[in-house]
C-alpha cells in the first residue's frame, strides 16, 4: 500500500510540472491554446487539492471529480476547436454531449454523487475521435518541420494516451469500488494515477515547445 500512496502523491503533484513550465515561459505563451491548457492545468491542480483535503476529512470527493470531468471535457473540446480545421464538428459534438448529459440525469441513468461511468466512457470516445482526426490533419498539412518539436502534437498525444488507456477503467470504476475490497480497488485505480503522471509529463513537453517559431501558434 505504501507504493500506491506514493503513486497517488506523485500523480497529485505531477500537474505542477507543466504549470511550472507555463510560468517559466511567461509572456512567450500568448496563444489561446496554451492559455486554455494553462487554465485546465490550474483547475486540475485545484481539484486535486480539494480532493485531498476532503479525503483527509473523510468527506466524499466524487462531486469534485464529476465537476472536474465536465470542465475538462469542455476545455479540451475548445482546445481541439482551435486545432482542427472543422470547428463545426467540435461545436456539434459538444452540444450533443451536453444534451446527452442532461438526458442521462433526467432519466436517472447517472447521478452527480456517483462516478458517472457511462458519461465518462462517452467523453473518452469523443475526445479520442478528436485526437485521431487531428493526427490525420497533421499528416495532411505537416505544419512543422519537426513534428517532435510541435506543441499541439504533444498535447494531442497526452490526451490520446490518457483517455485511450483509461477508457476501460472508467467503464468498470463503479463496479470496482462497489464490489472489490478497498485495497484491490485502490490497486486498480493506481493504473489511472500512473496514466495521469504520464499525461502531465506529455503536457509539459508540449508547453516546452510552445511559443517556438516553427510551432506556428
Amino acid at each position: 500500500m505504501l507504493g500506491l500512496k506514493i503513486l497517488i502523491y506523485i500523480s497529485i503533484f505531477s500537474v505542477l510540472l507543466p504549470i511550472i513550465f507555463l510560468f517559466h515561459k511567461g509572456k512567450m505563451l500568448t496563444s489561446k491554446l496554451t492559455k486554455t491548457l494553462g487554465l485546465l492545468l490550474v483547475i486540475s491542480a485545484t481539484a486535486d487539492l480539494i480532493n485531498y483535503i476532503l479525503a483527509k476529512m473523510h468527506v466524499p470527493t466524487i462531486i469534485v471529480a464529476n465537476s472536474y470531468f465536465i470542465l475538462q471535457f469542455l476545455l479540451l473540446s475548445y482546445i481541439f476547436s482551435l486545432l482542427l480545421s472543422n470547428r463545426k464538428l467540435i461545436y456539434n459534438a459538444t452540444a450533443l454531449y451536453s444534451a446527452l448529459y442532461l438526458f442521462f440525469f433526467v432519466m436517472g441513468f447517472e447521478h452527480f454523487n456517483d462516478f458517472q461511468s457511462r458519461l465518462r466512457a462517452i467523453e473518452d470516445v469523443v475526445l479520442l475521435i478528436y485526437c485521431v482526426l487531428y493526427y490525420r490533419q497533421l499528416l495532411k498539412t505537416l505544419p512543422a518541420e519537426n513534428i517532435w518539436h510541435y506543441a499541439p502534437f504533444w498535447i494531442t498525444t497526452a490526451a490520446l494516451y490518457y483517455f485511450g488507456l483509461n477508457l476501460l477503467l472508467f467503464i468498470i470504476t463503479n463496479y470496482v469500488f462497489t464490489n472489490l475490497p478497498t485495497d484491490a480497488a485502490m490497486t486498480v485505480w493506481g493504473f489511472h494515477n500512473f496514466n495521469n503522471i504520464v499525461k502531465n509529463i506529455l503536457f509539459a513537453v508540449g508547453i516546452y515547445y510552445a511559443g517556438k517559431k516553427q510551432e506556428g501558434l
